[in-house]
């Protein structure tokens, strides 16, 4: 298991994070499709709360030895002299400089430091993400994840630790009901129209909807391997999956992971550390884009519509996706 490879495992149990319940879908159909979670070969997993993870995570390394710095600002990276500098400003006028053998970017999307170096996002779609935490109503006690296809984009639900249910449906940046879209009322009434998502009912409609980038995409490994050695990108810096996939935590890890693995290569002085963690990245991007090709093209129902056609392997391919 990841967690127990990166020695947090016990600690994360410890945390209190709720169990996953059952998953229910309407996809290619309008039957209700359920999914217990005691057949996953993986374990029943969990719906975690972010911030006591993220924290976690942050206590973890500083006892590893990292040296936590949160109020960064204004980041230049550069190379000089065989070694990577980072300059930032932090507490007022204070410019603090940093230089190192290796320097790796796990800025998520923003890719803040590979953007610095030249380097462009590649391969992304302009997926929206519109979200609402509803404010708990206490007749709601359905702890199961609700996903549902529709005709320009598909919905998510689900009770997170904290008791508010996240509803979140995911379009394209261009659909014209994206506007419309942002009032809590005509959101929460596009979703009831499904079965699945009909018996929300917030306990009041005070919320803010909420609206995110949410399209795959990532570092091209051909340009980040011509960069000087010793630059690495992890996370959605490296590769950004599509929430459909459900892997961008675990990617966070897992590339943090193998990433760590060809550092201590590199600083041992293998000429190849970087290049085998990129022929990894390059699998892994492979393997997502087929379970992702497979996943948008099981939904039959909608295969006429917009949203759909351009998540059809064919549109991929031709690079019609990137509207």
């Amino acid at each position: 298991m990841l967690l127990r490879r990166l020695g947090i495992h016990d600690s994360f149990l410890a945390q209190g994070h709720a169990a996953r319940g059952a998953m229910v879908s309407q996809w290619d159909s309008e039957a209700p499709t359920w999914f217990d979670p005691i057949r996953d070969p993986h374990g029943a997993g969990w719906h975690l709360d972010r911030m006591r993870f993220d924290a976690s995570l942050r206590a973890a390394a500083i006892e590893a030895g990292a040296i936590l710095v949160d109020s960064a600002r204004h980041l230049t990276a550069s190379f000089d002299a065989g070694r990577w500098q980072v300059d930032f400003e932090c507490d007022g006028p204070l410019c603090r400089t940093h230089r190192a053998p290796v320097l790796v970017d796990a800025t998520g999307r923003s890719m803040a430091a590979a953007r610095q170096l030249g380097l462009a996002r590649c391969g992304k779609d302009r997926l929206i993400c519109l979200y609402a935490h509803l404010p708990v109503d206490e007749c709601d006690e359905d702890h199961s994840t609700r996903i549902c296809a529709d005709s320009n984009g598909w919905w998510y639900s689900v009770r997170v630790p904290a008791g508010q249910r996240v509803l979140a449906f995911h379009l394209d940046g261009d659909d014209s009901e994206l506007k419309a879209l942002r009032d809590p009322a005509r959101l929460l009434a596009k979703a009831r129209r499904h079965q699945l998502l009909a018996a929300i009912q917030p306990a009041v409609m005070d919320f803010p909807v909420h609206a995110q980038p949410a399209g795959g995409g990532g570092l091209d490994p051909g340009a980040l391997a011509r960069l000087p050695e010793g630059f690495f990108a992890i996370g959605d810096a490296m590769l950004s999956f599509d929430p459909i996939a459900s892997q961008g935590l675990f990617n966070a890890l897992a590339t943090a992971e193998s990433a760590g693995r060809a550092i201590e290569r590199y600083i041992d002085g293998a000429n190849d550390a970087r290049e085998s963690y990129l022929t990894e990245m390059r699998a892994v991007a492979a393997r997502y884009g087929q379970r992702l090709d497979e996943t948008y093209a099981a939904v039959s129902r909608y295969s006429h519509q917009l949203f759909w056609q351009r998540r059809a392997p064919h549109s991929r391919r031709t690079g019609l996706l990137n509207h």
